[in-house]
């Protein structure tokens, strides 16, 4: 029998129930809240993620509205508190437009618990508004939930680097219209132009195959690696990469075994990493460029190593083709 019971914010709070939840979490961890607390890092203190493996907030960042020019910061604030305090968790951000439910499930293995409430992840509203929550443990209900709730989102894994362009898109559309604060009704749907990886310029888009690791640290098939994310940062050795842009395709194939691995369409420019991710990741040094891509095949990329595709095999019938493919451009980067 699941235990069920009722959580309220006049009797108690919701907030000391999610920070006990939180903190016995040992794999997966998820928000759901349409609404964010304005200050979100000082309310992120407040919890223990030091079990968490992977954290996922599924929100709205809706076109048209004042969260054009406020969710962007709020998200970027959101994702540096835990590359601050908690590097080793994995961030994921989803944005579901329609949302108006709020949950807060924890995912480790048989052991789910969830929250089902009217509280939005807030100050106010996991501790100080009136509000009335469920808190129950029934696997089937929570699967039934998790599976609904990715069903429904619109953007999945909004990366890092979208939403800081996104609050350089939002600091200078307040730059453009000063009293939008007075006239929220905003012109501007942000994310669907920091998200989209199609680049009208770009008509004839180039292929590229990237080696990913090295001799000293080949990708070997019984690692069984997973390269099924739908955003991978693309690195490349201190020789700048040149003639890659956005819309161009990317074929990652593994050191070693010389099997692909997955291939991606370049979303972004090509950056440079800061000294503070070189001193948390040491591996950056020598692989200080990046360029970010949207993975075309992640079911392949998580089970790459059952296909075992050679690169060379690949490679060889894409040469018989390539007569009747004239406009394809084949490179390889390093």
């Amino acid at each position: 029998m699941a235990e069920v019971s009722i959580i309220s914010n006049t009797t108690g709070n919701h907030l000391d129930k999610l920070k006990a939840l939180y903190k016995s979490a040992t794999d997966r961890v998820v928000i759901v809240s349409p609404f964010l607390a304005a200050n979100i890092s000082g309310l992120l203190q407040e919890f223990d993620f030091s079990g968490v493996n992977t954290l996922e907030l599924v929100t709205t960042f809706k076109p048209a509205d004042a969260e054009q020019l406020t969710k962007p910061r709020v998200l970027k604030e959101f994702i540096d508190f835990f590359k601050s305090k908690y590097s080793k968790v994995k961030v994921k951000v989803h944005v579901d437009n329609h949302l108006h439910g709020k949950l807060y499930l924890s995912l480790s293995g048989l052991n789910k618990s969830l929250i089902l409430s009217s509280a939005n992840f807030t100050r106010s509203g996991l501790s100080d508004n009136h509000e009335w929550g469920l808190s129950l443990d029934d696997n089937a209900i929570i699967d039934t939930l998790v599976e609904e709730i990715f069903d429904s989102i619109e953007y999945f894994d909004v990366t890092y680097n979208q939403i800081a362009r996104a609050c350089l898109f939002a600091e200078q559309y307040a730059k453009d219209f000063p009293d939008w604060t007075r006239k929220p009704n905003i012109n501007s749907d942000i994310l669907e132009s920091v998200y989209s990886v199609d680049d009208t310029k770009n008509t004839e888009p180039k292929y590229f195959l990237k080696p990913i690791g090295h001799s000293d640290s080949p990708i070997l098939l019984e690692e069984m690696r997973d390269f099924s994310d739908l955003h991978q940062n693309l690195h490349f050795s201190k020789r700048k990469p040149q003639g890659v842009r956005k819309g161009d395709y990317v074929i990652t194939t593994a050191v070693g075994p010389g099997s692909l691995l997955s291939y991606f369409k370049v979303t972004g420019g090509l950056q440079h990493v800061t000294d503070e991710e070189i001193k948390r990741d040491g591996w950056k040094e020598r692989w200080p460029w990046y360029m970010e891509g949207r993975n075309q095949s992640p079911e392949f990329g998580g089970q790459w190593w059952v296909h075992n595709i050679r690169r060379q095999d690949a490679l060889n019938e894409f040469c018989k083709n390539i007569k009747r493919l004239p406009s394809l451009t084949l490179a390889v980067m390093v």
